[in-house]
């Protein structure tokens, strides 16, 4: 048996910064609105709260340990990306801290290539009162979109991200829309005179009802470019019967001045043929500036309107002005920004208003008294303009003397504020108000160790990635034979090589495609030669080819859309109609596999590669996903055992449900098993990470839906199905030199998977601290690389990373592997003579020399035959740097062992940006 070669003690590091894609400007942010409660007998009402004990400690939200008890986050970039960004607790800390985590991203289209304004819909709100949770989750909700250049109204897709519907604006431009707290009606405000409204259906947009198809006009010029709605009215429709109606609105316009106007009752008619018609109730005039001697007309950027009717705006002087509801006359003024207050949001429970604008300041309002506001924070969070502003819990516009107002937020987790604007980041920040603080708050966004400040002027913000990392939605790709780096851009791609040594790089390819949507995917293969691309309804398959200069000349495949659509193992998938795009694309370590999960079924395709160039590509498998999703948990029916299924559509076993391990669905792991999908409702999961092993033999996939599969591409079959996991895998990755070990990368901690015994792996004492050090980090993990072609299973290199941290460990997988053993389920005899077998070989290599995973410098460490762990030996076998890479876009390992970190540090694009109102200077804010 050969003698292991001993691996270096250092490691050589690439910083790369030549990926020159820029991010995009955040242009709009939005939580899914509340729900108005039900609308039933408001006395009724009133006395069954009383009797069941309701008190105003009740919470809106529950905290146990529901996926949905924090609402999705919804991010609209200005190329037209919409990110969709979904809380994750970290379920293995007694307090459940967590972190909102991106999802995934949809791609603009060429119709619709920007956006500018959002809004979020219940989909059903009279479903949606009997669901168990009462924050509405990314199926629960409706996305539109529009932009300042576009003559529609889109409705995407949060599932797939294909447009379902356009509306023609009615006098483009759209300047502003909003949704009434009834979730019936969409207002927009255009260059038009008057007032538009849209019913929202079930299925699309359509005209209002004959009451609200006339307004009043503004005067010639006047824009209106801010919306809000009043507290709606409970009234009674016939006997015993009520239902909400929106009773008015105030608008915030271009001359110096907002509006009120008043919408009228359904079957209040007037003279004018029966149908009634908007009206402007009041209007209140702000200051103006004076230029030249002429008043030069203020804009009011922002509106609210708050439970007691008293209203908010926010204007191009910055300032942020109260006004009485009822009489429209000015209560408070401050002057709280140096430029145009931009963007406003209200408080969860009304008691705070955030402003923000061109001056970067976030600024915090709460009340002093019984009708009076003050000042009382200003925190400059970002470093260019802030655009948008969302809170959550999202404020509930209902009058506090309403019968059925719901009781004030428990006192269990603080509220949280987004923000993003020019400076790319999505920035979160805890929002307590010291009124509200007591010592059982607790910051949704915090650590269990170490300080954790919840008052908005003293939190801590937690910046994002702004080139979309994790989850499938990384942005570079590497060829780790040919040294290649790919680089994914909006429509295009590039290509690097980089030289041995220090001889630096050079760019072998730039590459633009014909795509009806932005990039969703793209995979470069080991050894250079193969190239895919995709999109939301098409993958391009390229032949790469290296000419005597060394640049790369691709070749397309143009047989490959004609072989997808005649296979008949694809006849399901209407791939003319449907398209054969796929959110996730991987080659095989051997070159000749291409495997693609598809982005409208969720199926996951291998297709093998022809060897010369006259061939056509293969189709060698398409594995559907049947298994069932109930409350979403994987819920499989298996033939032959006893016991029925249990009510909830668990299987039962020996008459009792079991619902798996830490609250998962069981594991049924056994490809020889029959196997009938549960009842559930069937919607297609993104498949977001995909991994192969080095020898070709097992591929991993996980999807959004919390799902790992493992699949036997010997045989085609699948190998086992793992428990469900609360959240999605960040990304799968099988270990080197040991292929029965699944890395398993969630974003706050990493576990291993055995193939053999098909169970997940009790944390070894070296994953612990592994974990220990990524839970201490705010921003959640972004991906996991191994070092490729190691030889020692006592000391693999594993680096682990997030946009702005880097973690590197030396782990000892056969101590990881061997936690499996000391489960009480017995071993296979055939599994049992395999292990023995790998631990006497492993016994011949285990006085090889274990090198130290430092980067630039040297701490070797000897293992020996022993099982002492190699981290008792060496304590520092974790290293974690904080402060060295910033702005970490994708890491992996090149040649023969070689580490590549790709950055893209904002100073490299800050150029190109429009100038900044206020420079930061140390010592100001």
């Amino acid at each position: 048996m050969p003698v292991p070669r001993p691996a270096p003690t250092t490691v050589p590091l690439h910083r790369v910064r030549f990926y020159d894609r820029t991010p995009s400007p955040i242009t709009a942010l939005a939580f899914p609105p509340l729900p108005l409660p039900a609308p039933v007998n408001p006395s009724q009402a009133k006395g069954k709260q009383k009797d069941e004990g309701v008190s105003d400690d009740s919470i809106l939200f529950s905290n146990g340990g529901e996926k949905g008890e924090f609402g999705p986050l919804v991010v609209a970039r200005e190329n037209g990306e919409v990110e969709l960004w979904e809380y994750e607790r970290d379920y293995d800390q007694a307090y459940g801290y967590g972190n909102w985590v991106l999802q995934k991203v949809l791609p603009p289209t060429l119709t619709h290539p920007s956006i500018s304004l959002i809004a979020l819909v219940i989909r059903n709100v009279e479903d949606f009162h009997n669901k168990a949770y009462s924050v509405p989750r990314i199926e629960d909700v409706r996305l539109f979109t529009s932009a300042s250049d576009s003559n529609d109204i889109v409705e995407r897709c949060l599932f797939t991200g294909r447009i379902l519907m356009t509306y023609p604006i009615p006098s483009p431009p759209l300047w502003t829309m909003s949704v009434s707290p009834t979730q019936s009606l969409l207002c927009l405000a255009t260059t038009s005179p008057s007032l538009h409204f849209l019913t929202i259906t079930a299925t699309s947009l359509e005209i209002p009802p004959p009451h609200l198809l006339r307004s009043e006009t503004l005067p010639n010029k006047t824009r209106t470019v801010s919306l809000a709605w009043g507290p709606p009215s409970l009234e009674e429709v016939t006997e015993g019967e009520y239902e909400w109606r929106d009773t008015y609105l105030v608008t915030g316009n271009s001359d110096s001045s907002f509006r009120k106007w008043e919408i009228p009752a359904p079957n209040d008619g007037s003279k004018s043929g029966g149908v009634g018609r908007v009206t402007i109730k009041g209007r209140s005039v702000l200051d103006k500036v004076k230029k030249n001697g002429k008043g030069k007309g203020t804009i009011v950027w922002g509106v609210g309107v708050l439970p007691n009717h008293t209203i908010i705006t926010s204007d191009s002087l910055g300032s942020v002005t109260f006004w009485d509801g009822a009489s429209m006359a000015q209560r408070q003024s401050f002057r709280a920004h140096k430029a145009d207050a931009m963007c406003m949001v209200i408080g969860p429970d009304a008691r705070s208003i955030y402003t923000s604008g061109p001056d970067q300041r976030i600024v915090q309002f709460t009340p002093s008294g019984p009708s009076t506001w003050a000042l009382t924070s200003t925190r400059r969070v970002h470093s260019h303009d802030v655009r948008a502003l969302a809170m959550f819990p999202p404020y509930l516009p209902l009058a506090t003397s309403h019968p059925l107002s719901p009781p004030p937020i428990n006192p269990l987790f603080c509220p949280v504020i987004a923000s993003g604007g020019w400076d790319m980041h999505l920035a979160l920040t805890p929002a307590a108000t010291p009124e509200s603080y007591t010592e059982k708050l607790r910051n949704p966004l915090g650590k269990a160790k170490g300080l954790s400040r919840l008052l908005f002027d003293e939190a801590y913000p937690r910046k994002m990635g702004f080139l979309n990392g994790g989850r499938g939605n990384g942005v570079v790709a590497f060829g780790v034979g040919a040294r290649l780096v790919l680089g994914k851009k909006e429509r295009g791609v590039g290509i690097w090589r980089i030289m041995e040594g220090e001889n630096g790089w050079e760019k072998v390819l730039e590459m633009d495609f014909k795509l009806r949507t932005n990039i969703t995917a793209a995979a470069i293969s080991d050894n250079g030669g193969w190239l895919a691309v995709s999109d939301l309804y098409e993958t391009k398959l390229f032949r790469l080819e290296e000419d005597d200069d060394g640049k790369i000349r691709p070749q397309r495949v143009r047989s490959f859309l004609d072989t997808l659509i005649s296979s008949p193992q694809l006849s399901h998938l209407s791939i003319p109609s449907r398209g054969c795009g796929a959110s996730s694309l991987i080659f095989t370590a051997d070159c000749n596999r291409l495997v693609a999960g598809l982005v409208s079924s969720g199926e996951v395709l291998v297709l093998e590669l022809p060897s010369e160039a006259r061939r056509d590509v293969e189709v060698v498998k398409c594995f559907q996903r049947k298994d069932g999703l109930v409350d979403g948990r994987v819920v499989k029916h298996l033939k032959g055992m006893n016991g029925d299924s249990a009510p909830n559509g668990t299987p039962k076993v020996n008459g009792k449900a079991n619902g798996g391990s830490n609250g998962h669905a069981m594991d049924v792991d056994s490809e020889e098993e029959a196997e009938e999908p549960a009842t559930s409702t069937k919607t297609p999961a993104w498949v977001t990470s995909l991994a192969a092993s080095d020898d070709g033999q097992w591929l991993a996939l996980g999807d959004l839906a919390g799902r790992v599969v493992i699949i036997n591409l010997d045989t085609l079959q699948q190998h086992a199905t793992l428990p469900t996991f609360p959240s999605a895998p960040v990304s799968l990755s099988f270990t080197p030199c040991h292929p029965s070990l699944v890395l398993i990368v969630h974003p706050t901690s990493v576990t291993f998977y055995h193939l053999d015994t098909r169970r997940l792996l009790t944390p070894s004492y070296q994953v612990e601290v592994l974990n220990t050090q990524i839970r201490a980090h705010h921003t959640p993990v972004e991906s996991a690389t191994f070092e490729p072609d190691r030889r020692s299973v006592r000391c693999a290199r594993l680096v682990v990373w997030a946009h702005d941290w880097l973690i590197t460990a030396r782990l000892d997988l056969e101590q990881i592997s061997r936690s499996v053993y000391t489960s009480k389920r017995p071993e296979d005899p055939r599994q049992k003579r395999a292990r023995q077998a790998r631990e006497q070989k492993n016994e011949l290599v285990s006085s090889s020399t274990s090198p130290s995973i430092s980067i630039g410098e040297s701490s070797p460490s000897t293992s020996t035959s022993t099982t002492t762990s190699s981290s008792m030996k060496d304590p520092e076998f974790v290293k974690v740097w904080n402060e060295k890479f910033r702005s970490v876009i994708g890491v992996g390992w090149l040649g023969q062992e070689e580490l590549v970190v790709v950055e893209r540090p904002i100073a490299d694009f800050s150029v190109d940006l429009p100038a900044v109102f206020v420079h930061g200077r140390f010592g100001r804010s």
